[in-house]
């Protein structure tokens, strides 16, 4: 086969005009931390990113060993754990850093052509390149920040140990391409390759490195999926013809969604994707999943063919989502790197035994919440449902209550919850089961998105409603986004774009950076926990059943990140939420949501739900708009 491993057009040395790669614009220059824009920025999430990286960039040129230097401009000045950023390094380059790892004596130099065995870029997204000489050419858009003299003795260490690594890599890709030469012989191709595109089109944020060649559509890098149909144009070409990275990636990330879904392809986002590790992470997926469940692995697992691996890892990972096992994400947002953790939590951790005092102070004026007779917090919520529905209650009020006190026991700065306003919409409708799904529109969904009064009266009303509606706006987007996700490919229009819904529970970091609404919402840190939660039947509605429907989400915009105790609390939260609907879900009537629109936002409505004593910390409301 064609061994085409940089793929993307050539480059050209420093301070030469710039090139492309991958339809990315790249320009070298000779001006530490200068970025060749050729414009305005673009858009606001640019603005925050750029002036982060220019910093860093500016720290390049600072007297300070070498290494120091090289790790702050890896991790984002500490912003990712070291592990999770030097994932994204080739293999090369990471046996470079090793060489230059705690070495005091090592400067860098002002970047220029003539002087340095080792050059050192840095990217828009703020990804570190380590380049030899030999490398200048085709690299990725980038800029020139400095040069280093690492020395012949340690440049060939370092060729030693990637050129050890690329002998086992390459015997290990050849299992890969014996899985698309397969499907070219049986006719299949077309249709595998078709699935894989489609697969990744239904991630909403894809960022994948083999080698040099960047697969993505994010916000923090160029779409190569979708602008440069990077995937797509295979279709015409035999596999003998596909350039190596692109043989890799569609096979590997098949096997991937075989594994697990998106969320075993999603665990490779901003990390190097290779046959070699691949295999490691199947490999160690499944004893996972194996030792959560106490059941034996074969002694031959590290050999065994990697559909296989696959095979055996969905089917372990559905017994364990069953199983006291809670899986969980964390997701360092600069990267979009998704880590699965496995943890053992006992029921009375993912349930509250009875009503969290903060909800019940906030929700005594609700009759059908009082006097709860040690019955379980789900009970006296989904009693309460019953209730207020049979009596023409609130239960906009109920959601409400739920929502700000788990912003306040969980010390969020605002927090949310988002659904379909009428459940009957998600309802089997004759002659299919999802016509009537198709049907809704952004403006069925609702967002109930409430603040914690200490942050609420930090800001300007105007301000404040400004971004309580803008979250509001997006979750309806959201949800509508996610709903089709719950059908089978075949049941949804080609032209329905959507995307997989979520299910697993998440604690995500610095999440400011790149993706645009948390940059428009100023949202650092976050937790997310979905219904229904994967220990639970899905939501059942009419003949149809959900995932991903409701959750419940918490942010801080400055603090310290949340912790997995934080993490449990919202999973508890979630639960009544998942009450909640469920209880809804068994009546014959569902109350419709009509709240949590925009007059209820702009009106100042919003404000009687923060609790006692919150009328003092907050701002006097502004005329109504």
């Amino acid at each position: 086969m064609a061994d085409q491993d940089r793929g993307g057009a050539r480059g050209r040395r420093p301070g030469a005009p710039g090139n492309h790669d991958q339809g990315g614009r790249h320009q070298w220059s000779r001006r530490t931390g200068e970025r060749l824009m050729g414009g305005a920025k673009q858009g606001n999430a640019r603005f925050r990113a750029d002036d982060l990286f220019q910093e860093l960039r500016r720290g390049a040129g600072e007297d300070r060993p070498a290494y120091m230097t090289l790790i702050r401009l890896l991790t984002v000045g500490g912003r990712l754990p070291y592990a999770d950023a030097s994932a994204g390094l080739t293999q090369r380059e990471r046996h470079l850093l090793h060489e230059v790892m705690g070495d005091e004596r090592l400067r860098l130099s002002v970047p220029s052509a003539e002087d340095g065995d080792l050059f050192v870029a840095y990217s828009r997204q703020g990804k570190l390149s380590l380049l030899l000489r030999d490398e200048l050419d085709g690299t990725p858009e980038a800029d020139l920040l400095a040069t280093l003299s690492l020395g012949e003795a340690a440049r060939e260490r370092a060729e030693e140990r990637h050129t050890a690594w690329r002998q086992e890599e390459l015997i290990e890709q050849r299992e890969l391409d014996r899985i698309l030469q397969a499907w070219e012989e049986e006719g299949t191709l077309a249709e595998r390759l078709g699935q894989v595109v489609d697969w990744i089109d239904r991630v909403e944020t894809v960022l994948v490195y083999v080698g040099r060649r960047i697969y993505s559509r994010s916000d923090a890098a160029t779409n190569t999926l979708l602008r440069d149909r990077v995937l797509a144009g295979l279709a015409d070409a035999p596999v003998a013809d596909w350039p190596r990275a692109d043989r890799l990636f569609v096979a590997a990330a098949h096997v991937l969604f075989t594994a697990g879904g998106p969320i075993c392809f999603e665990e490779f986002n901003g990390r190097q994707l290779s046959a070699l590790g691949l295999r490691t992470w199947l490999v160690s997926r499944l004893r996972r999943y194996a030792a959560a469940l106490g059941v034996p692995v074969r002694s031959d697992t590290a050999g065994r063919p990697l559909q296989e691996l696959a095979a055996e890892t969905a089917s372990l990972r559905i017994a364990v989502n069953a199983s006291g096992t809670v899986c969980f994400r964390r997701i360092s947002a600069p990267t979009f790197g998704k880590r699965e953790v496995l943890v053992k939590v006992p029921a009375t951790e993912r349930a509250h035994a009875l009503l969290p005092p903060t909800l019940g102070d906030l929700a005594r004026g609700i009759p059908a919440m009082r006097n709860p007779a040690e019955l379980s917090a789900e009970a006296v919520v989904s009693r309460a449902v019953v209730e207020l529905a049979a009596e023409g209650g609130d239960v906009e009020e109920l959601l409400a209550s739920i929502v700000m006190a788990a912003v306040r026991d969980l010390r969020a700065d605002y927090g949310m919850t988002s659904a379909v306003r009428d459940l009957t919409r998600l309802r089997a409708v004759a002659p299919d089961r999802t016509s009537g799904v198709l049907a809704l529109r952004k403006r069925d969904f609702f967002c109930c998105v409430l603040p914690h009064p200490d942050f609420a009266g930090r800001r300007p009303e105007h301000e404040l409603v400004a971004l309580l509606w803008s979250v509001s706006q997006r979750m309806q987007y959201n949800r509508w986004h996610f709903v089709p996700g719950n059908f089978t490919r075949a049941e949804v229009p080609v032209d329905r774009h959507y995307f997989f819904p979520p299910t697993m529970p998440d604690l995500a970091e610095h999440a400011h950076l790149w993706h645009g609404g948390h940059v428009a919402a100023g949202v650092r840190h976050s937790i997310r926990a979905p219904g229904a939660q994967l220990w639970r039947e899905p939501l059942a509605v009419g003949g149809n059943h959900y995932r991903g429907g409701y959750d419940i989400r918490v942010v801080r915009t400055d603090g310290p990140p949340f912790t997995r105790a934080d993490l449990w609390s919202a999973v508890r939260y979630s639960g009544l939420i998942d009450a909640f609907w469920r209880a809804a879900a068994g009546l014959d009537r569902p109350p419709v949501i009509s709240g949590f629109d925009k007059g209820w936002y702009w009106s100042g409505e919003w404000r009687r739900h923060l609790g006692p004593g919150a009328a003092g910390q907050l701002p006097a409301p502004e005329p109504s708009r």
